[in-house]
């Protein structure tokens, strides 16, 4: 009996709709993203990723929610949507979401599913927090109750301390903003608009909840 078959009942109870034809990643497809992320997968994940990449959890009567363990904009329950697959040229490869978040995640943090908004779960592979799983908050709420100012009077900042953030983003503000101020934080300010979900993914898999809709 596999040493990870609980995956296999939870996910039965939970309920499982595959979205796609899928086939299962190959040791190179995992070898290749272990690479690029500069860190280990955990063996949990590589167990999802093996046999449930590219599903959506729940069913017609239910959809599957997860606790956030700290005050979050979302409130304390979010909806993981669909959880990607690992598939070379798939547009919802977590390869190409992978590029898609880089520079506005963490560096060796890699999202692995989203919600109905757009934020997306994130499991740390080598960043700060290795192994660790979260929630980010891709419209940055975080930034309006810390900053009492407006975007231009960030960018001036910025300026001011020897940035040319001219042809920044709004993301680049807000994140280079909070590495101005880093020492205000609870946590490396990269990290500013996550929110802690579980210390693993085998814990983010048990905390997952089946609510009526």
């Amino acid at each position: 009996m596999s040493v990870h078959k609980w995956i296999d009942d939870l996910l039965d109870t939970l309920g499982i709709r595959r979205l796609r034809a899928w086939s299962p990643p190959s040791d190179a497809d995992l070898a290749r993203l272990t690479t690029t992320l500069g860190g280990e997968l955990s063996d949990e994940y590589k167990y999802f990723l093996s046999l449930f990449g590219g599903v959506l959890l729940g069913d017609e009567d239910h959809v599957v929610k997860a606790p956030v363990g700290e005050p979050c904009p979302w409130g304390n329950l979010v909806t993981p949507e669909i959880f990607y697959p690992l598939l070379h040229g798939d547009p919802y490869s977590i390869e190409d979401q992978h590029q898609t978040y880089l520079g506005r995640l963490p560096r060796g943090v890699l999202p692995i599913a989203d919600d109905p908004g757009g934020n997306q779960f994130c499991l740390d592979v080598a960043g700060a927090f290795p192994g660790t799983v979260w929630f980010w908050d891709h419209e940055q709420r975080w930034f309006r109750g810390r900053f009492l100012g407006s975007l231009e009077d960030a960018s001036k900042e910025l300026a001011a301390a020897g940035s040319d953030s001219r042809r920044y983003s709004v993301h680049d503000i807000i994140r280079g903003w909070a590495r101005l101020h880093e020492n205000s934080f609870d946590r490396p300010a990269d990290y500013m608009g996550m929110y802690r979900i579980a210390p693993s993914f085998a814990d983010f898999l048990r905390s997952l909840q089946k609510v009526p809709t």
